[in-house]
């Protein structure tokens, strides 16, 4: 009885004291997928990045109220299992009931997996979080640095309003403009980008916004339906046969291994899509012009690719 105790204490030892090193070093937050204890759920992101080392694990947030940074220490034990305990930054104290997460790392992707107890029968419990799962890449440094820039990404000139943020970096392309409008209270916005992350709404430089809308407008945003995963090869062919199967009549145009897109008809003119795989994350690119004068198809799938290609340029691992 006694022999798979202490077989159990110094495994459990083993893991407290050896660190992952695969684990060490900085992520970027890409996914937080919540589930709550009436099985609905929500997606959420924000600017943050997170920094292990050997004992500690750092957040760091950037919000409207400016930069936010929490402590904590962690243990790993088990194979997968971290248990984390929030500290204050001054004392190093604990400052709370620590927790057990579950975390894996696909290749360049941190998962990680948090289950909370039942609140019990209460009505307010049913919006309580049952499970939190997250995704996030990680942040090598740029070009020559010899070190990474662990921080959070800060203002964006290119988006206003409090909707999720991407993790997804994207200056803008010559010749255009950021439309700025929070998709939040924008009643034409809103359904179009509905629960994606909004990188930008853009429309061309020096184009007038004062008809009731823009007459040609970019769209760019990042989309949750996959949940938090990394999406590699397998999964983007999924999502590729989920956008076909939305299209009904209309046909696609490109059908690539990260990329896939396809001209959509509406009455008021038309739109071209390009969905494509951007460090994991499945990135939307939406081209539309009202009432075009002609044949617009090349000036959509045109002003579309500049935009796509633009991702592609500024998250080049």
């Amino acid at each position: 009885m006694m022999k798979p105790l202490v077989a159990c204490v110094f495994l459990l030892s083993h893991f407290a004291a050896s660190a992952d090193d695969a684990l060490l070093g900085c992520w970027r937050n890409q996914q937080v997928h919540v589930t709550l204890a009436d099985q609905s759920f929500n997606d959420q992101n924000r600017d943050c990045v997170t920094e292990y080392d050997a004992q500690f694990v750092r957040s760091r947030c950037h919000a409207a109220s400016g930069l936010t940074e929490t402590l904590s220490a962690y243990q790993r034990i088990g194979a997968d299992t971290l248990r984390v305990t929030p500290l204050d930054p001054v004392s190093r104290e604990a400052k709370g009931a620590p927790s057990e997460v579950r975390y894996r790392i696909e290749d360049q992707w941190l998962l990680i997996d948090r289950e909370f107890p039942d609140a019990g029968a209460k009505a307010a419990a049913a919006k309580q979080p049952r499970s939190v799962k997250s995704v996030s890449v990680r942040v090598r440094p740029k070009g020559l640095a010899p070190t990474v820039d662990c921080t959070p990404r800060g203002d964006s000139k290119l988006r206003i309003g409090n909707a999720p943020v991407s993790s997804l970096a994207m200056t803008l392309p010559s010749g255009w403009q950021p439309l700025l409008i929070d998709p939040n209270t924008d009643r034409r916005l809103h359904p179009a980008v509905n629960t994606s992350l909004f990188i930008g709404a853009f429309i061309p430089a020096g184009a007038s916004v004062d008809q009731p809308g823009p007459a040609q407008m970019v769209l760019v945003l990042d989309d949750v339906r996959s949940g938090a995963i990394a999406v590699h090869a397998k999964e983007f062919a999924a999502i590729k046969k989920r956008f076909a199967a939305e299209l009904g009549a209309a046909k696609l145009t490109c059908d690539e291994v990260d990329r896939v897109c396809a001209f959509v008809p509406e009455d008021a003119g038309g739109a071209y899509t390009e969905m494509l795989n951007v460090n994991g994350r499945v990135a939307i690119v939406i081209s539309s012009m009202v009432r075009p004068q002609g044949d617009a198809k090349p000036a959509l799938r045109e002003s579309a690719q500049v935009f796509a290609q633009r991702l592609r340029a500024d998250n080049a691992q």
